[in-house]
C-alpha cells in the first residue's frame, strides 16, 4: 500500500481484468520487510501461481525462494527492483531519467538567484536502485548548478514521521539547508509536513516523488514545490503485459524501464483529470 504502491495495484488489477487473469496483490504488514515478502512469495508458490512479481529489494534474501520458483517453471517478473540472475524480466522506473528530472525540478523550483543547499532522502541508504537515482540526480545537478551543495544523504524507511524528525535535526544542525529531494514518497510527505510545521513555505523547497492524492494535495497547498511522478499505474499495468508476452512465448527484453514526469502546481488539475486520480482518497 502507500503513496506509490496503491497506484501500482490499480494498474496491475486493471491489466488482470482486461486479460481475464486471476491476479492477487499482496504486501507485507510493515514497510520494507524483505523477509515478509519472501514468505508471501513462498505462499504464492505453494498456491500454484503461474507468475510471480516480487519487488526484489534484497537479492540475497530472495535468492533461494526465486530459484525454487523458476525450477518449478514459474515466470518471475521483478517489480520496481529485480536481479537478472533470478528474474525473467524487470519493470520499473528508469533511474537515470528520474534522477535527471529531480535535478531539473529542483533547479526550477529554487530559481536562479537562490542558493541550493539540499539533502536527499530515500527509503534506505542500502537501496541500490535509489542510490542509482541519487547519483543521476547529482550528476545532472552539477551540470545545471555547479554551485549547488548536497549537504547530506538521509533515509526515512518509508515513514513521514521519521522524515520530519530527520529534517528537523538536520535543519537545526545546518540552518543553511533549504530543501530536500525525495526518492521515497514518504520523504516528500515528511518534507511537506516539516515545511508546514516550521512555516517555511517558499523558503524550504520540497521535491517529492510519485503522484498519490496526498502528494498532489501538498503541492496544491504550497508545502511541496513539485513531484516527480514515477508512473506507478503504468508500472503495474505494463508488468502484466510483459508477463503475458513471456507466458505466450513471445520476444521480450529483460529491462523494461518506465519514464517519469514532473508535476508543478499548474500541472496538478490536468494530471488529476488525465489519470482519473480520486483526490478524496
Amino acid at each position: 500500500g502507500g503513496a506509490a504502491w496503491g497506484q501500482d495495484e490499480k494498474g496491475f488489477k486493471k491489466a488482470c481484468e482486461e486479460l481475464g487473469w486471476d491476479g492477487q496483490y499482496l504486501a507485507p504488514s510493515a514497510s520494507n520487510v524483505a523477509s515478509d515478502m519472501v514468505n508471501l512469495t513462498e505462499t504464492a508458490i505453494t498456491n500454484g501461481a503461474d507468475i510471480i512479481m516480487p519487488c526484489v529489494t534484497d537479492p540475497d534474501v530472495f535468492a533461494d525462494v526465486l530459484k525454487r520458483a523458476r525450477e518449478k517453471g514459474i515466470i518471475v517478473i521483478g517489480l520496481a527492483a529485480g536481479d537478472e540472475s533470478m528474474c525473467d524480466a524487470m519493470v520499473g522506473t528508469d533511474p537515470a531519467n528520474l534522477g535527471k528530472n529531480a535535478a531539473e525540478a529542483l533547479v526550477k523550483a529554487v530559481g536562479e538567484d537562490e542558493p541550493i543547499n539540499v539533502c536527499t532522502m530515500q527509503t534506505q541508504l542500502t537501496n541500490t536502485g535509489q542510490n542509482n537515482q541519487r547519483q543521476a540526480f547529482e550528476d545532472r545537478l552539477k551540470e545545471l548548478r555547479p554551485d549547488a551543495n548536497v549537504i547530506s544523504y538521509e533515509e526515512c524507511d518509508s515513514s513521514a514521521t521519521k522524515a520530519v524528525d530527520r529534517l528537523s535535526a538536520l535543519y537545526l544542525a545546518k540552518p543553511e539547508l533549504n530543501g530536500v529531494v525525495s526518492f521515497d514518497s514518504y520523504a516528500g510527505l515528511g518534507g511537506a509536513a516539516f515545511v508546514e510545521e516550521k512555516g517555511l513555505q517558499g523558503k524550504f523547497h520540497v521535491i517529492g516523488i510519485d503522484d498519490a492524492p496526498e502528494i498532489l494535495r501538498a503541492i496544491q497547498e504550497g508545502t511541496m514545490d513539485c513531484t516527480v511522478a514515477q508512473m506507478w499505474y503504468d508500472i503495474g499495468y505494463q508488468s502484466v503485459q510483459i508477463a503475458k508476452t513471456i507466458y505466450d512465448g513471445g520476444e521480450y527484453e529483460y529491462d523494461n524501464a518506465i519514464g517519469t514526469s514532473i508535476i508543478f502546481p499548474e500541472d496538478v488539475d490536468t494530471w488529476i483529470e488525465t489519470y482519473g486520480i480520486d483526490m478524496s482518497e
